[in-house]
């Protein structure tokens, strides 16, 4: 069996799921879609993902298989605290290993919300999966807050496919940041491509808050995304090149062509 693995957590992903299972859809035999009713930080959310299930069509739903999770015994409130705040974080990522029926000959792609991989990728991947690719790092085209602002210099590396014995009892694995590296880059991510109250919502939430929460503000955030600039770090190299969604096609999932109306709203 092979299965998509993904954590959603906000209903601005939802787009993000939808495209990531229509690339993946003949290639795949269940997509897992795994939220909790805890944030990286560890406060009390709530399980909001039933609200959107009239977007998927019958055929999707058949390859769903959704994990709506009670981690409140095992999630910890950071406080302030980077290390539980991560903790928190791979639980998250782990978690479904624990709660689905799987083989060790099964594998598994494993991706946030906001990584779509490339649909003409899947089966070259797989078929890398062997005694001495036992697990395979992909690396991304990287986008930020809008998507065709691509960041052109950014190397983004971090999904992982991997056969379920590899991480074997490890609990909880990251299933992520693993394995051999990838010779090209097989999809995109998607990263912050927020609205300014979505993106103070995530500062707020998610596991970088102990180092990134000051920046929860609205001022910061619209300035961050009118002038193409990166708040969190002033030494980073960010070069953003604007593509031409139409033109620059290479850069972006096939699907995402029939559902471009989703995106309008975070075209730059």
């Amino acid at each position: 069996m092979i299965y998509l693995k993904t954590i959603f957590s906000a209903p601005n992903e939802i787009k993000y799921l939808k495209l990531n299972l229509r690339e993946a859809f003949d290639y795949i035999d269940n997509f897992i879609i795994c939220e909790y009713n805890r944030t990286h930080t560890g406060e009390e959310r709530e399980l909001i993902f039933e609200r959107y299930i009239n977007q998927f069509s019958d055929a999707e739903l058949d390859k769903i298989i959704y994990l709506g999770a009670d981690i409140s015994k095992e999630a910890l409130l950071a406080k302030g605290n980077s290390e539980i705040a991560h903790k928190n974080e791979q639980l998250m990522r782990g978690y479904f290993a624990s709660q689905v029926n799987l083989k060790g000959s099964d594998i598994v792609f494993s991706v946030d919300a906001d990584e779509i991989i490339f649909g003409q990728f899947y089966e070259p991947i797989t078929d890398k999966l062997g005694y001495f690719n036992r697990a395979i790092k992909l690396p991304l085209h990287q986008f930020f807050y809008r998507v065709n602002y691509l960041w052109e210099n950014k190397d983004f590396i971090a999904p992982t496919v991997c056969k379920v014995k590899y991480y074997g009892k490890k609990y909880p694995a990251q299933w992520r940041y693993d394995g051999k590296l990838y010779p090209e880059k097989v999809g995109c991510h998607f990263s912050w491509l927020l609205t300014t109250e979505e993106m103070i919502n995530k500062l707020n939430v998610y596991s970088h808050n102990p180092e990134y929460g000051h920046l929860a503000r609205k001022d910061v955030c619209e300035e961050a995304v009118r002038t193409k600039t990166y708040p969190f770090d002033s030494s980073v190299d960010f070069k953003i090149r604007v593509l031409d969604v139409y033109k620059d096609t290479q850069y972006y999932p096939r699907k995402i062509y029939d559902m471009l109306d989703d995106f309008q709203y975070m075209m730059g």
